[in-house]
């Protein structure tokens, strides 16, 4: 059900079991964490859970939706732009660390994938479509850019006293922007 249609107070018990899920994934891995417990953390009924979910995965793809979903709007909104590989990681790189806890779980091995795995494959679904009919060097271009992002990122967040945002979209864009921008990844509509 898109979130949209939900009325508020839908919403916010989403939201509400998100933010359970992930506090009791810092500790353990997904595979451990019982419905009872996400709803114990969460102080909402079994019946609750299961009207908006199926399982503690599938809560976990919401909130894995809900983060790709925000960075393809967040390319949606630049892929047109002058500097548009720039803006794209440098507001990425700003989401992320604003979702810090969020994204550490996601990255972090209670999550049941390794670092590069996981977001690997999520980048892929939503960009694959685009390079369809792309050469293999492109899809090989795609995946190295991915998995060294993911091992920065993860770097990056782990530090207490780490880079801003702006500096580390440079860094990146520097890095990639060679190779990667002379594929057209992102050809969104408006």
């Amino acid at each position: 059900m898109p979130v949209k249609s939900l009325d508020r107070r839908a919403r916010m018990t989403r939201e509400i079991l998100k933010q359970s899920l992930i506090e009791l994934m810092k500790t353990k891995p997904i595979h451990e964490i019982s419905i009872k417990k996400i709803c114990e953390t969460a102080d909402i009924n079994r019946s609750t859970f299961y009207h908006h979910y199926d399982s503690q995965f599938d809560l976990f793809n919401d909130i894995l939706n809900d983060i790709g979903y925000d960075i393809i709007e967040i390319v949606r909104n630049n892929h047109r732009s002058e500097s548009w590989m720039k803006n794209i990681l440098r507001e990425s790189f700003v989401y992320i660390e604003n979702h810090r806890d969020t994204i550490l779980v996601i990255l972090g091995e209670n999550s049941g994938f390794s670092v590069g795995e996981r977001l690997t494959t999520y980048v892929e679904k939503f960009v694959n479509t685009s390079l369809e009919n792309s050469s293999e060097i492109a899809k090989y271009s795609v995946q190295f850019a991915v998995a060294g992002m993911t091992s920065v990122i993860w770097q990056w967040l782990n530090k207490e006293d780490r880079l801003p945002a702006e500096d580390l979209a440079n860094m990146v864009n520097a890095l990639l922007a060679p190779s990667i921008g002379r594929f057209s990844l992102f050809p969104f509509n408006n």
